[in-house]
């Protein structure tokens, strides 16, 4: 398996009750720059939500884990609940420009991060 879940492989491991989860963007805000990602999970048996996020870049060479960043605001977290696997990742792509093509396995995130990384901190030299 690749880095990235085929619509099938998200669509199963949601079912049993894993998540996955995209990283979207960041963005510079003056100061400081934030991080841009959402999840997606199974709630209940037939109830799956989408999960948005920001947070603060807080990482580093040793330290990539970003569900563990500061929130930029932890009041603004944004869930949605579905009835479908599709409805949700429909709304994901909709609501928030991600693609229903690079969804990662929980825990994941970390490698898009340290993309992101390597490349922000390669262009600053």
């Amino acid at each position: 398996m690749g880095l990235y879940l085929s619509r099938l492989e998200l669509k199963a491991r949601i079912h049993v009750g894993k998540e996955a989860e995209q990283w979207l963007s960041h963005a510079e805000e003056g100061e400081y720059t934030v991080i841009k990602w959402l999840y997606l999970v199974q709630e209940d048996r037939h109830r799956y939500s989408v999960t948005y996020l920001e947070s603060f870049d807080e990482g580093d060479e040793g330290w990539q884990l970003v569900p563990e960043f500061s929130l930029l605001d932890p009041n603004a977290e944004e869930r949605t609940v579905f009835d479908s696997v599709e409805e949700a990742v429909a709304y994901a792509v909709q609501a928030y420009g991600a693609s229903p093509d690079r969804f990662v396995p929980e825990g994941m995130l970390v490698q898009e991060y340290a993309r992101y990384w390597q490349s922000k901190n390669a262009s600053a030299k």
